[in-house]
This record gives C-alpha cells, structure tokens and sequence, in this order.
C-alpha cells in the first residue's frame, strides 16, 4: 500500500468527523501493526473489500465518542442499536468515499457491525495492516485498513 493510498482514508475520516459534526477530528500518523486486537474499541463496523484490492477496513470507537458523534447530530443513542448504525456508517462512509478514488472495481460490502471486543479478531491475510488513530472530542478511536492491490 502507497502512501497515497492511505491518504485517501486519513482524509475520508477527517472529512467524515467534519463535516457530520462540524468538529474536526485530529488524525494521528498511520502505523503498521501485526495484529487488530489492540485497536479495537466498544462498537466496530467492518468492511469486506474485493475487485482491484482484497481485504478490510475497520473502524472502531469507544461508546462515549460514539454518543457524542450522534449528539453533535442532534440525535440521541437511547440504545446500543444506534451505536451499531453508526459505526457501520462510519466504515460504509469512509470505504465508499476510497471507492470513488479507487474506482468501480473498488468492491465494497455491506457493513458487519461487532458489538464488544471480541477475543481473537483477524484479518484477512492478505496485506499490511495499517491502523491511523483518530482523536475527536476529547476521544479516541482507530480506522484500520488492511488492503492489498490484486
């Protein structure tokens, strides 16, 4: 993955944040990591990628960063359930933004929503995996993209 590629998602979550809360989120230098368990969070939503590039794309944040996301929209998380909405928004957003830079054949799934953080997550084996780290409203949460070109 080139360092342009991964300009295309630091930018999709930082317009993301932006221009849904009006707040800007502070977007930490991307990272190489062996494994995804570290970075996940309360609430992750996951994105399958096929077509030109294989893999997935995660985005995963704390309940609290969450339900303030959902306030700076005017809307109240009452229950999980929205929470798990809109992390899977969060990671369909961002992944469709990469698509219209990536191209057509640039696949993307419907979102997986996980709820808790699961013992063993994985990756698809396919490439590096990159976690760019995310801090908006006094919160911090993870997008990691794991993306190999076929």
């Amino acid at each position: 993955m080139q360092a342009d590629d991964l300009a295309v998602f630091v930018d999709g979550i930082s317009n993301y944040f932006s221009s849904t809360t009006g707040i800007d989120a502070t977007v930490g230098t991307p990272f190489l990591s062996k494994e995804v368990n570290s970075y996940i969070s309360d609430f992750t939503g996951v994105i399958g990628i096929s077509g030109n590039r294989k893999g997935s794309i995660f985005f995963s944040a704390p309940k609290r960063m969450l339900m303030h996301v959902l306030s700076g929209m005017g809307l109240i998380a009452t229950k999980d359930a929205k929470l798990m909405d809109l992390v899977g928004e969060i990671s369909n957003t961002v992944s469709g933004n990469a698509r219209a830079v990536f191209g057509q054949d640039f696949n993307i799934s419907v979102p997986v929503t996980i709820q808790g953080k699961p013992e063993n997550m994985q990756v698809s084996d396919v490439a590096n995996i990159y976690v760019i780290p995310i801090e908006w409203n006094q919160q911090r949460a993870n997008l990691i993209v794991n993306l190999l070109e076929s």
